[in-house]
């Protein structure tokens, strides 16, 4: 087993399939934008991160978004992840946004604007990054038909895919949302849902077959249901976890996470972080914490990196790339 050594970590290729742009707003642009607004912080500085529940967490999200009133800081903002990236030796990213969080600026002019900072980090040699617009499971079918339409009438090549992330409790959008998600299906969208964190394994049984997704975000109760494993094993369907995401918004603890149990059974999990600047998370920490915690070396955290390669939802030749990314840096250790 090769060991771990922050340098290694670093320079490990690194893809992050699970994130959203709603947790990448550093505490100097909140900041930044705010003082352009003129709009008071609801907390000091050292505290504008903090939550106690879910409740807040999402309040805090609302707000950082609604800071956010022109193309140009849209664009900013994307721009700013695809630096972060390059700075945690992320090589490509699939980045999430839901337009139910962006209250004072309008869904065609949002992402718009988030593709074009992507296309510009990309062209001055930064990381690889596209986007998935993710439906909320509480919001009405009306205005989530209205963005699938926007979504499908639209294409972009960094416009990649459909999500739906929210309060699992509410089951009856997977059946409400279904038709929406097989017209984004019909016109080339890929297709991802959360589930299976607050759901239990049903969750994830009805992202697949409801859905019709094509991987998993969280996904972790999947280990109640072992015909769902090996389901999700035999169709190479990869779960996105989030690991200390899921430790702090208290869904496991460090000590019974499945996410080890998981990998050992032969699903295909990856890493990712979910809303890194919120939860004071980076990829470097998560994948250097998890290999401490479970007594892992670079084998298995290449691992993840492969299993990323594929499932995420790039054309066949970028996959390629990112493969051959990966066994260069694997053939150096």
């Amino acid at each position: 087993m090769t060991p771990i050594t922050k340098e290694a970590i670093r320079a490990l290729p690194k893809i992050e399939l699970h994130i959203h742009l709603e947790g990448t707003f550093s505490k100097e642009y909140v900041c930044q934008l705010a003082e352009k607004l003129d709009v008071p912080l609801p907390h000091d500085k050292e505290h504008l991160f903090s939550f106690t529940c879910l409740a807040e967490f999402l309040e805090m999200l609302d707000w950082n978004c609604s800071l956010i009133r022109n193309a140009a800081d849209a664009e900013q903002l994307a721009y700013h992840f695809a630096e972060y990236a390059k700075e945690q030796g992320i090589v490509y990213a699939e980045v999430i946004l839901n337009p139910t969080h962006w209250k004072n600026i309008s869904l065609d002019v949002l992402v718009p604007s988030v593709l074009a900072g992507f296309d510009r980090a990309a062209q001055d040699g930064l990381p690889d990054c596209r986007l998935m617009v993710s439906l909320l499971r509480t919001q009405s079918t009306k205005t989530a038909a209205e963005t699938v339409d926007w979504l499908t009438a639209h294409p972009h090549s960094r416009l990649i895919g459909l999500s739906v992330d929210g309060n699992e409790e509410a089951a009856e959008s997977n059946e409400r949302f279904s038709p929406l998600f097989a017209k984004a299906k019909e016109n080339g969208l890929h297709l991802t849902a959360h589930a299976g964190e607050s759901s239990g394994p049903e969750g994830v049984w009805e992202a697949l077959q409801l859905l019709q997704a094509e991987r998993i975000d969280h996904g972790v109760r999947a280990m109640d249901d072992e015909r769902l494993l090996e389901y999700l094993k035999d169709n190479h369907i990869a779960l996105n976890v989030c690991f200390t995401s899921n430790i702090l918004c208290n869904i496991f603890t460090e000590e019974n996470h499945p996410l080890k149990a998981l990998f050992d059974y032969g699903v295909p999990v990856t890493a990712s972080t979910d809303d890194p600047h919120i939860l004071v998370d980076t990829m470097c920490y998560e994948l250097e914490h998890i290999a401490s915690l479970y007594g892992w070396g670079m084998e298995e955290l290449i691992r993840l990196q492969y299993n990323a390669v594929e499932a995420c939802f790039c054309p066949k030749e970028k996959k390629e790339m990112l493969r051959k990314k990966i066994e260069e840096f694997e053939s150096r250790c």
